[in-house]
């Protein structure tokens, strides 16, 4: 009979010791997080399908990603009535930071891309993906720091002034997103 009392009672213990240890951890971890709370994610996107991409502009141009989006139907809905492709976005594409708030943008695509502050929204440098505007549309004008991520990449964006500021990817210009500072 001992045991089995034993033997029962060994995970028992085992299971309070690993809830202990585990409610010791959150005590140490929770003040921290409120640290991380100071921080709002930007989620950069694209499915680009490597073989189409760097076949038709260049090695390395599509990397991370087996299979995906394929280029002739991407370039398809860069045009004003699809206004680019959706699955190359940031998100969430509108946010208000709070004071010391930090921007982080995380590149979950598999091309690189900027996430750069414009006067207004407008075209990119690259001009074939500028169609998504109507004839005529100017140029975005930057403000600052270019930004660009590489696929895979984290950049954190930090002491923005008050105010609304406009991001944009220069390579993709309906990549845009709209930044509130409190």
């Amino acid at each position: 009979m001992g045991s089995r009392w034993s033997s029962s009672f060994r995970p028992a213990t085992r299971r309070i010791g690993v809830v202990a240890l585990s409610l010791v951890a959150l005590a140490i971890v929770a003040p921290g997080s409120a640290v991380a709370g100071g921080v709002r994610n930007v989620q950069i996107l694209d499915r680009c399908d490597p073989d189409g991409f760097n076949a038709m502009f260049g090695d390395g141009v599509c990397i991370l990603r087996n299979g995906g989006v394929p280029v002739e139907q991407f370039l398809r809905r860069v045009n004003p009535e699809d206004f680019g492709h959706n699955a190359w976005r940031f998100s969430p594409g509108q946010m208000t930071l709070k004071p010391g708030q930090v921007l982080q943008l995380n590149n979950r695509g598999g091309e690189t891309h900027s996430f750069t502050e414009v006067v207004d929204f407008g075209g990119g440098v690259i001009p074939p993906l500028n169609a998504v505007f109507p004839p005529g549309r100017p140029l975005a004008q930057p403000i600052g720091d270019l930004r660009f991520i590489p696929a895979g990449e984290q950049l954190d964006v930090t002491g923005l002034s008050m105010g609304t500021h406009l991001f944009e990817c220069l390579i993709h210009p309906w990549m845009q997103a709209t930044v509130g500072q409190a």
